[in-house]
């Protein structure tokens, strides 16, 4: 889940506002949002975030109301397919079970809680948020039942533990063997990045877990501060990039030019990127005002293990820059990791449409998916010609 979401949250702790909080915790079929999302609803019925939209969403929001006055925490069954939603139009076909709580800071430990999200959220730092559904077989309460009680001993639904990093667990289940399952599963997910409900024995009974799983930012860092880099800034921003923005020019490199950048770097493009740190976290566009400097940038990240790589320029000089390196000793499966031309093939003309078309290519090669690229990519220079189209790169 994105940090901002987190951050809103622990806002909303923090300022003494109870708040309900939906979480997708489990999905079948085609579904609108993936496990882990999330959608905050506050007293005056006003959301943050959203669970997929539509009448699934409408459902989770109505019982979110109900939780805010008093009911208890459910788990909400939204069934997309066949009938069950025809007359609200959904376009999706699966199922997904939300669960509905609330968080309310009166109580000590949604005051923990919005501690812990401020720790996990720092750079660097990774947290994991575990949540007790219930017995497994019943699994979960649904939507007009109250939670169902703990055999003897056991933990209650709702009950919620967390991982900052990946060694102390806060909270327990008041069980020791239980707490080290927790503990190995909520590591296997930090480990993976990935949210999903988990079995756990707690004496003879068994119960399922959601956790839940806030891992540091993904970076972008964008080395030249002209036309194409200020869009590209706003809406990386907006999709929950921690952007840097380097430029050797001050007169560019101005973070007035940059609100939404975490940090505006004036140096030469070697020596920022001697002191930025990239790694296997970071995304990075080479935008600068010329070959020569976009070329200098390639070279100083030779070897790198980046999430990603792209640099902007026509198909023929691409061509000739991957030949100079790789007749120079450059390995051709780095090369082939590169994404030039940078884009995904949109017909850009402006500095905005080409910034569209660059984080469409970035967030395609984060989640896997597909998109009709402009990059030689797989493509050695000594390959048959590629197509003729171009991205045209005006000065950027």
């Amino acid at each position: 889940m994105e940090r901002a979401f987190y951050l809103e949250l622990a806002e909303r702790l923090e300022s003494g506002q109870p708040v309900a909080l939906a979480t997708v915790v489990r999905s079948w079929g085609s579904t609108p949002r993936e496990v882990g999302a999330k959608m905050l609803v506050d007293a005056q019925g006003r959301i943050q975030g959203t669970i997929g939209g539509g009448g699934g969403e409408a459902k989770a929001w109505q019982v979110a109301r109900e939780v805010l006055k008093g009911a208890p925490a459910q788990v909400v069954h939204i069934d997309l397919t066949g009938e069950a939603e025809s007359d609200i139009g959904n376009v999706c076909g699966g199922r997904q079970d939300v669960l509905v709580e609330l968080l309310d800071p009166e109580d000590l430990r949604a005051r923990a809680l919005a501690r812990a999200i401020r720790e996990g959220c720092e750079p660097g730092r990774e947290l994991a948020l575990v949540v007790v559904l219930g017995p497994t077989g019943t699994g979960d309460w649904h939507r007009g039942e109250t939670p169902p009680a703990p055999p003897s001993g056991g933990p209650f639904p709702g009950t919620r533990l967390w991982l900052v990093g990946p060694e102390e667990l806060v909270g327990t289940l008041g069980d020791a063997q239980a707490d080290s399952q927790i503990l190995e599963h909520a590591r296997k997910c930090l480990a993976r990045q990935g949210s999903e409900v988990f079995p756990i024995s707690v004496g003879k009974a068994s119960f399922d877990v959601f956790i839940d799983v806030l891992v540091p930012s993904q970076e972008l860092v964008v080395a030249g501060a002209g036309h194409v880099a200020r869009p590209l800034c706003r809406m990386a921003s907006l999709c929950g990039y921690r952007v840097t923005v380097i430029d050797d020019r001050a007169e560019f490199a101005d973070p007035v030019y940059f609100p939404d950048a975490v940090e505006v770097v004036c140096l030469p493009f070697l020596d920022a990127f001697h002191s930025l740190g990239v790694g296997s976290r970071t995304h990075v566009v080479l935008v600068t005002r010329g070959h020569k400097h976009d070329e200098e940038c390639l070279r100083a990240l030779v070897g790198r293990e980046l999430a990603y790589l792209g640099m902007i320029g026509s198909r023929r000089r691409t061509r000739a820059v991957f030949q100079e390196l790789e007749d120079e000793g450059v390995d051709p499966t780095w090369l082939d990791r590169v994404h030039a031309p940078i884009g995904i093939d949109l017909g850009a003309e402006t500095p905005e449409e080409i910034a569209v078309a660059i984080l469409a290519e970035i967030i395609a090669v984060r989640r896997g998916g597909k998109a009709p690229s402009l990059s030689l990519r797989g493509q050695a220079p000594r390959a048959e010609a590629a197509r003729s189209r171009a991205l045209k790169c005006p000065e950027n």
